[in-house]
């Protein structure tokens, strides 16, 4: 009777390990540990073309937002604090998208033929790695990723993508006059191929000579440009507790365009973040 019981102990072992990596216990369970790596990859793409992939990685207690480029350049990192509450809930959301996303069938991971997969992987006392289509509700997917969404604040998605559109307005003076004229910079949605369009009013001599616009189309900045104007709009956006001078140039206002718009407004500071994206904008 013992070796019958033990055959079958190491046969079903087997299976499991032939299956799928993930140990699982008594009635099929899953139970993560608290230091495991939950990584969620969600690339931006449409009937037009590429945009880059966002990555959430959530550790034991943070929470960390990351985005690149189809060029492979990070526009973004930022990390934040997870609590412990928050982590419970991930970490039970991820058990039941592990027990769920096993069922499935190749046709039901890709129900949808205009979105891509969203990627889920686990690393630490389990490895796991899977693609499924986030395009119904009501699954444990979409839990997963609403249970991270609500750990996190709001920042990660005011930030900078290239499927958004963007105005910076510099002012200059020690104390902005808004009845002046105003130097623009209008940063247009991303193409496949072309990156993101940009336009500018009163701009400085010379400006965009290196830039061809396409008829009445925004002048395309490349992957390469598009990369590296995103990643300063994104520094003054996370480096904005820090601006502050008493020697200020001038003004300058962050907008992000949609519904609801939002804008950012700090002074034009020497050697700060806020000079740094004026003169990238201002050198293109």
């Amino acid at each position: 009777m013992r070796r019958t019981r033990a055959f079958a102990l190491m046969t079903g072992l087997a299976m499991m390990v032939s299956a799928c990596s993930l140990p699982q216990w008594g009635g099929g369970g899953v139970d993560l540990a608290s230091g495991d790596v939950i990584t969620i990859t969600r690339t931006s793409a449409g009937m037009f073309g590429l945009f880059g992939a966002g990555t959430t990685e959530i550790a034991e207690d943070t929470v960390t937002s990351r985005y690149s480029l189809p060029n492979g350049a990070e526009i973004y990192a930022l990390t934040e604090e997870l609590a412990a509450p928050d982590r419970e809930r991930i970490e039970h959301a991820a058990e039941e998208y592990l027990q769920w996303e096993r069922t499935l069938s190749e046709r039901a991971r890709t129900p949808c033929t205009d979105i891509p997969s969203d990627r889920i992987e686990i690393s630490g006392s389990t490895t796991h790695e899977s693609t499924v289509q986030d395009c119904s509700e009501e699954t444990p997917l979409r839990a997963l990723k609403q249970s991270v969404t609500h750990a996190q604040s709001e920042f990660p998605e005011q930030l900078a993508h290239p499927t958004d559109e963007w105005t910076i307005e510099i002012r200059a003076g020690a104390e902005p006059d808004d009845s002046a004229d105003v130097e623009r910079y209008v940063l247009t949605r991303a193409e496949h191929e072309k990156g993101m369009g940009i336009t500018a009013q009163n701009a400085p001599s010379g400006w965009g000579a290196e830039l061809v616009p396409e008829g009445d189309d925004p002048a395309s900045l490349g992957w390469d440009t598009t990369g590296t104007v995103l990643t300063e709009v994104n520094g003054f956006l996370l480096g904005q507790r820090q601006l502050g001078c008493g020697d200020q140039t001038g003004e300058i206002r962050v907008i992000k365009q949609g519904e609801p718009s939002l804008t950012w407004t700090y002074r034009l500071c020497p050697g700060q973040q806020s000079e740094v994206l004026a003169q990238t904008l201002r050198g293109l």
